[in-house]
Order: C-alpha cells, then structure tokens, then sequence
C-alpha cells in the first residue's frame, strides 16, 4: 500500500508538471521566434518532445541495464546541462513583466 501512495503521488506531481511545462514553453518559444521563423521553432520544439519520448525509455534502460546509479547520475548530468543553457539564454528569454511595466511612468499621449 505504501508503494502504490507513493507512485500515486509522483503521478501526480509528475502530471502537474506536465501541465505547466505546455502551458508554459509553447507561448515562450512563440515569442522567441522571429515571426518570419515562428513555425520553423515551433515545430522544432514539437519534435525535440517527441524524440525525448521516443529516446527516454531507451537511454534510461541502457543506463539501468549499466548500472543502477547510472540513471541519477545520467539525470544528475542532464539536470546540470539543462541549467548551464538556461544560464546561458536567459538574456534572450523575453520578460513579459519588464515589457509590462516599462510603459507604466511614460506620460499619456494627447489624441
């Protein structure tokens, strides 16, 4: 019983995840691309999702299949590459409250 609540709860975790992860990435990748190159990106980013499905099971079974430890240290390693580009970008993701407020003390414009 203690297993089942347990892979329950990360379902679930793991299905809130999902849920913000779409919400989220798809409009950020739409308005990272420039408008001439919107659907290029977007059908990228569908692809790179898809090929991570289909990839996933297959590493993470090599890596078990290696060694147990293989697949933390694996995700470890992916973790820790993810943030070093995310480091990296985060200069270009755009900031919708910096574009939100910077027209908040500009004067009104007479009609």
């Amino acid at each position: 019983l203690a297993a089942t609540s347990l892979l329950a709860g990360v379902a679930i975790v793991f299905a809130i995840g999902e849920c913000v992860h779409t919400n989220v990435l798809g409009p950020l990748v739409a308005d990272m691309a420039p408008a001439h190159l919107l659907g290029r990106y977007l059908s990228l980013y569908s692809l790179t999702f898809s090929i991570s499905l289909a990839l996933g099971p297959a590493i993470g079974g090599v890596l078990l299949q290696t060694s147990p430890d293989a697949i933390w240290w694996g995700g470890a390693l992916a973790a820790a590459l993810a943030g070093a580009v995310l480091l990296r970008l985060g200069g270009r993701i755009p900031d919708p409250l910096r574009e939100a407020h910077s027209g908040l003390g500009s004067a009104p414009e007479a009609a």
